[in-house]
């Protein structure tokens, strides 16, 4: 490619590489460092593309999204947030794109580890967001524990206590989702107690699966935080779901 290729140009080849972008453009456009998080922001959170024909362009957002995973850090949060909500707990979407992208934004943003927290919680804590947006912030506390391998207690010890107060179905289900990621189970029975008085929705997070969750060791899912750009594309690929 031309080397006066413009930062916005390299970014917009993206959605021209079908299932996997080269290792040249990659480096090309990482290699701007911070300044190319504005124009892969704007790509990832281009949902008008899902609706495309050609598959390269309906792909075009999960590429970014991953190569944000690069660039992890707390101004990836609010923008990957606020475009919310997406199918972000179906797992039946029949598009691959739009199911790929959805099962990894927590993960990417989780990428960021301990430097995201605050600005999760802080998401999560202002009701003008949207209560998917929130939820999902919420939701991506477990990866970004897990990438920063801490903080653990300080995250499960908020959450039980939220869990106490909050009344919206929806945000419950997020706080289940992450005390059932992290395997917690000391709040098993604050969490049963919690679905039988039906203050779970159980579409988002249904209580045999958070059962098993709080038994266990927590989600096997939460490793997928780790996984580096080309790791990302050889474990998830880009034309199947995982």
């Amino acid at each position: 490619m031309p080397i006066d290729t413009s930062l916005d140009e390299l970014v917009n080849q993206l959605t021209r590489v079908k299932l996997r972008p080269p290792e040249r453009l990659v480096k090309h456009i990482l290699d701007h460092g911070d300044a190319a998080r504005e124009p892969l922001l704007a790509l990832a959170t281009d949902f008008n593309l899902f609706d495309e024909h050609l598959i390269a362009q309906r792909l075009g957002p999960l590429h970014a999204l991953r190569l944000l995973g690069e660039l992890a850090g707390p101004a990836n949060v609010a923008p990957l947030l606020n475009v919310l909500p997406v199918p972000i707990y179906d797992e039946e979407d029949s598009d691959v794109a739009t199911a790929l992208w959805a099962r990894e934004v927590m993960q990417i943003i989780g990428r960021g580890g301990s430097a995201v927290v605050p600005a999760l919680w802080e998401y999560a804590d202002d009701e003008a967001n949207s209560d998917n947006g929130r939820a999902a912030a919420l939701g991506s506390l477990p990866f970004a524990i897990a990438m920063a391998g801490e903080g653990r207690e300080e995250v499960l010890v908020e959450i039980r206590r939220r869990l106490e107060n909050e009344t919206s179905p929806m945000i419950n289900a997020a706080l289940v989702r992450v005390l059932a990621f992290l395997g917690d189970g000391a709040s098993y029975r604050q969490v049963m107690d919690a679905y039988r008085a039906g203050r779970i929705d159980q579409y988002i997070m249904p209580a045999a699966q958070a059962r098993q969750l709080l038994l266990s060791k927590g989600a096997e899912e939460l490793a997928c935080v780790r996984h580096q750009l080309w790791e990302r594309y050889d474990e998830h690929g880009a034309d199947r779901g995982r």
